[in-house]
Parts: structure tokens; sequence; C-alpha cells
């Protein structure tokens, strides 16, 4: 029957805007992203746009409003210690689920679902990226179909953060995946069932893919009908796309196209902001890049300022460690490499690379080369990668540049350069899914892929040991010193270096009501509240 469904689902589907729209009198929601997920089983996902898109299909037990504020989802409401929610010694949290939430396929979503994710997320043949901060949870308690107790195994303040729908942690079926031995390429993964507020009906790759409505969904049916989104990977494409009035809202637009859009008759541009950090990644595991003087030579030959001014045209926020400016966690010690190519080279000199006969360093015989790695397909990253093959190629390192596919750049476990670790350095961007201010999964040395997201391989205890006790306490004002004392640390060794703080940039039609863009999450967080109205 499901088959037969979509069959005639996809018969009803004609041209009318780039490749699709849906035949029919109910209002149809013309979505455009610059990248496409790999994958739809938020337990493996990797992309942020994979997790964007997961808003469509699935729930967290909590999730984030448009003010960062934490609100329920499958959860009646956000434990806390004031309604009992959190334990007095803190390592008990109970959450308690809504009755009338279902899977898309009608079966009841239970405390057994919950407690499969849990064991999903802590199974090592699944690659998972997002460790923070399920590592921290002992086990998960399932006493009737409603209720859920998470037992840490020590306080761990970001633990509340846990199982939300932007981190690792919406809520999975165990009926049709508990027999599986791993979720890596399971058929799941690109035909979905969730308890979202919609089915995904088809997915046509390299191209489009296609919403229904859920009508049975437990906060009540969206206002939309129908929801197709493209994915244009191309900036120009993008643009055209915009120009000609074939979308409602185009997500993540790259800084490039944001810039060169101008006035578009019916549309709106949105600038919001976001936990979205630019950064350059260094590979510690790659000679000479295991040198930190190599590193901050790197950082001294690049100009964050004229990136910031050429590249970004002013839009974002700078800050080079970990915590965004516009947030009490960000330490105003933490400054930039100033740009001054003369201690590039001196650094470099004492480093044992010295000038060869074309200009490019020599140690022991060998060229100072480095390959640049980044995503394809946006115009902002290349013109970030000539400026820095530049600025490099000036103090005596040449640098070659390579990019990928998207998914190919973030396949998880070692299928792809970035958690393979096979890049020198890398060129990227992460979006901070959580409020918390915790890097334990980005700096501990014990979160190394695929088991976390320390893609730099960054092995330093000291900051291991300071972002643990931070996380093990919950009074802000505790915490506080140790996050100033990590970014400090961050700065001095530059595993990463952030570029700078992005602002969400979006094109949205005037018809398109309640959209909301988040400062953690994902613009889709509210779509079931989204309306179109007549223009």
């Amino acid at each position: 029957m499901f088959r037969l469904r979509l069959v005639l689902l996809a018969i009803a589907i004609v041209l009318a805007f780039g490749r699709l729209a849906v035949a029919t009198d109910a209002p149809t929601l013309r979505i455009a992203l610059a990248q496409e997920p790999g994958t739809l089983d938020p337990v493996v996902a990797t992309l942020a746009v994979e997790t964007d898109i997961d808003q469509f299909v699935f729930d967290g037990l909590t999730r984030y409003d448009d003010t960062g504020k934490q609100i329920p989802d499958l959860a009646t409401v956000v434990p806390s210690r004031a309604n009992g929610g959190i334990s007095a010694d803190g390592r008990t949290i109970t959450y308690h689920l809504v009755h009338n939430a279902r899977w898309h396929d009608g079966v009841p979503l239970t405390s057994a679902d919950v407690a499969f994710t849990f064991a999903a997320l802590k199974n090592p043949a699944n690659n998972v990226s997002v460790t923070e901060p399920y590592a921290e949870m002992e086990r998960v308690e399932t006493p009737d179909p409603y209720t859920v107790r998470v037992i840490l195994k020590y306080p761990w303040a970001p633990a509340i953060e846990g199982f939300t729908n932007k981190s690792g942690g919406a809520i999975v079926p165990a009926h049709l995946l508990q027999s599986l031995p791993n979720l890596n390429r399971a058929d799941f993964n690109a035909a979905p069932i969730g308890s979202g507020p919609y089915k995904l009906v088809a997915w046509h790759r390299g191209s489009d893919m296609v919403f229904e409505a859920n009508h049975t969904y437990f906060r009540g049916a969206p206002k939309i009908e129908h929801v197709v989104v493209r994915f244009l990977t191309n900036d120009n494409t993008m643009l055209v796309a915009l120009r000609t009035g074939e979308l409602d809202l185009a997500d993540r637009l790259s800084i490039s196209t944001y810039t060169q859009l101008g006035a578009i008759r019916g549309m709106v541009p949105a600038l919001a902001t976001q936990s979205q950090w630019e950064h350059l990644t260094f590979n510690l595991t790659h000679p000479p890049l295991d040198d930190v003087r190599v590193r901050r030579a790197l950082c001294s030959a690049l100009d964050v300022h004229e990136l910031y001014a050429k590249v970004a045209h002013g839009l974002g926020e700078l800050a080079p460690a970990n915590q965004n400016p516009l947030t009490a966690w960000y330490n105003p010690r933490a400054r930039y490499y100033p740009f001054d190519p003369a201690a590039a080279r001196a650094l470099l000199d004492r480093a044992g690379w010295k000038p060869g006969p074309d200009g490019v360093r020599v140690k022991n015989g060998r060229r100072l080369t480095l390959t640049l790695e980044f995503p394809a397909g946006n115009i902002t990253r290349d013109q970030t990668g000539v400026i820095l093959q530049q600025r490099w190629g000036a103090v005596g390192v040449e640098t070659q540049i390579k990019t990928f596919p998207p998914s190919t750049f973030f396949a998880p476990g070692t299928g792809g350069p970035f958690y393979g670790g096979t890049f020198d350095v890398a060129l990227s961007a992460w979006v901070n899914a959580l409020a918390d201010p915790s890097g334990v999964n980005e700096n501990d040395p014990d979160r190394i892929p695929p088991h976390g997201n320390n893609v730099a391989r960054y092995v330093n205890a000291q900051v291991g040991e300071l972002e643990q006790r931070a996380a093990s306490i919950s009074d802000p004002a505790r915490r506080k010193p140790l996050y100033d004392r990590i970014q400090l640390l961050i700065v001095r060794d530059v595993p990463y270096y952030t570029i700078r703080w992005s602002e969400l940039t979006d094109m949205r039609s005037l018809a398109l009501a309640g959209v909301k863009p988040p400062i953690f999450g994902s613009t889709f967080w509210n779509v079931a509240a989204w309306e179109l109205r007549a223009p």
C-alpha cells in the first residue's frame, strides 16, 4: 500500500519549478538548500543539512525555540530541579512522554524507542559523530511506556540537552531498527519512518525531496500540505531560482549568493545570529602540522580581517576559538594572531623549514606542501581558499586545494577525508547544536573520530581535564573561568582556528508566515506552524 501511494503521488508531480511541483490545490512549500544530505537517520547524521531536514521527519524529547530556550517536544515538560525532573544529586533525569505520538506507520512511540535510540548512539558499530552528552549517560530506564529515566555516571550539566532534535538525539523507531547490527547503511536512512510533522514520500537523488503532511502528528497536522526541498548546490543556480520566483524559501545561503541578490519582488532577506563557526582544522597527526610553530605560522600569514571584508562582506562576528562572541561564555582575551608575514617566516625558519630555489620551503629534502580541503559548491569557500593559497604561498608554503561533494567530505567513520583524517588542513563550518558551552566532543582526547568530533586529533590532557571538569559543574559562574582558560589554550595550540562566526542568511517569500530563525538549531524547528498566505 505504501509503495502504491508513493507511485500515485509521484505521478501527480508535474513540471512547474525547476523539476517539481505538486499538482494539487493544496498549498506547496518550495524550499532550496545548498547541500544534499547523505542520510536522514539522525543517529548517524554528520551534516547540518541532515539534521535540518530531520526536523520534518523526527522529534526529540525536547527542542529549542527561536530564542534559544529549551522547550518540550515528545516530553511533556523540560526536566528541572524545580519540577522534580532532575534529582537532587544531579545524576537522574526523568522525562514523561506524550501519550499520542505515533510513528508514520501507525505504531505508538514509547519509552522503548528512547531506550533503543540511546543504545544506537552508544553502539560502537554505528558511525556516531555526536557522542556528547551520551557518553556520560550510564543507562536509560523505562519503568513504563511513557516514562524515561536517564541515569548519569556523574553530574553532567550538558546532559539535560541530550535527546534534542538537533543534537543527534532525535528519537528513532525500535520496531524497525532493533534487529540491525548497525545503522550505517540501513535502507531506513533513505526512506525514514519518523514521528514528525511530515512524511518523506520521494527522494530523487541529486535533485529534490517531496514531503506530505502527517495528519496524525501529535501536535496537530501541519498547515502546509506539501513540501518540496530542492538541492541547488551551485550558487549561480540558486540565484536564478530565487530571481525567477521558483522558491518560497532559500535556507543557509552562502554569503556570496546573499550579497548578490539585491531586491527581489515578493521576497524578503533575513539575517539571524547563529552558532555556526567557519574555521580551519589542522590535522595534528600529519607532519609538519604536528609542530605548533607551523600552525602558528599559518595563522600569522593569513589576515582574518581581509577574509571578513572581502569574503564575508562584514557579515557575522569574529572570535578565534570555539565560543560565540555574542554569548556570555566568550573570553575577550582570546585574540587572533596579528597578520604578520615576517613573524610567520621566522616561525617557519625556527621549525627548520628554509626557502628553496623556487621560494617553497624545504626541510630534509621535503617541500612544505599542504592540501587545503573543503566541500565543493560554495563560492565563499572557493574565495577563501584562493586567498589562503596566496597568503601562505607568500611565506613559502605551497598549498594544493581539493574539494569534494559535501556528503563525501563529511562521510562518517573513515569513509571521507574529514572524519577519516586524510586531510592536512580542512575548511568547514560547525553548528553548535546545543546552548551549553561544552566542547568535550571537539576537544577531549577521547573523542577522536569515529567516536567524536575531535577531527584535529588534538591530544592535550589539560584541555581534556578542563572540559570534563567544566561540564560536571552546573553553576555558570563556576564554569565560566574554565571555558575562559580553554579558549586561551585553543588559541595557543591552534588545533583549529575560527575565521568567523556566521550569520544565518535566508531569503523567503512574503507569503510565508511563521518562520522564526533560531539561535541554536534549524530554521525548520517549527515548520508545522508555517503558513503560506495569499500575497
